[in-house]
């Protein structure tokens, strides 16, 4: 089963993770928890490179602080450049559909595990969409494969700034718009509001158990 959660930053997507990821276990549910910024496709492969030049050892020693500086300062520019670069951004989304595609299989096919993913490619299309590009946005989401249970954690820009100052106001309002344009396009996405954290987990554990169910019947 693949259940994924999106929204803005601060909108309580970890919590939420880790309270479930709680729930199944207690139910003798094998989990695995994976961000999709930081474990799936080509940035988190460039991370773990990066990662890997700090680390390496030098007569027993790891990389001098000044080498590992300049590691991370060509790192920080380079992801910047694609992170930043729309076009760039929607052909590493197509790469990155394939690499997951593999990592699901062996989660939930191979270990028989559920997979709950922070952030998916939903976040991604909204990254990429904008004034002139959602039509490449809405092509882009009709080869994204759907979630057992798609989660968009719907918070207020104020809320969300509150808990994590990370961006303006401004920028989250315009984000939530644009998530709320991308979750339209999926039949089976459910909104939750998060204003109340032990009704929305209750809320939450009912609709895995739905899914779960329904999953069961249509033999996927």
């Amino acid at each position: 089963m693949l259940i994924t959660f999106s929204g803005l930053d601060g909108s309580g997507k970890s919590t939420l993770i880790g309270r479930l990821k709680s729930r199944l276990e207690a139910a003798n549910e094998s989990v695995v928890v994976c961000h999709m910024t930081y474990d799936v496709g080509l940035l988190a492969a460039g991370m773990a490179v990066r990662n890997r030049l700090r680390a390496r050892p030098r007569d027993g020693r790891h990389a001098p602080p000044v080498e590992a500086r300049q590691i991370d300062s060509r790192w920080k520019r380079l992801r910047y450049a694609v992170v930043w670069n729309k076009a760039a951004r929607r052909i590493i989304y197509l790469v990155d559909l394939g690499i997951f595609a593999v990592y699901r299989f062996y989660i939930e096919r191979v270990r028989g595990r559920v997979l709950i993913m922070d952030r998916y490619f939903y976040d991604t299309l909204v990254d990429v969409a904008g004034p002139r590009s959602w039509g490449w946005a809405r092509v882009l989401s009709w080869i994204t494969p759907t979630p057992h249970l798609p989660i968009l954690l719907d918070t207020s820009p104020e809320v969300a700034f509150a808990r994590k100052s990370e961006f303006s106001i401004d920028y989250l309002a315009r984000r939530a718009v644009a998530y709320r344009r991308v979750f339209g396009w999926v039949p089976s996405a459910v909104v939750l509001d998060n204003a109340d954290l032990p009704r929305t987990t209750s809320e939450l554990a009912r609709l895995v158990t739905e899914r779960r169910a329904l999953n069961a019947n249509s033999g996927k």
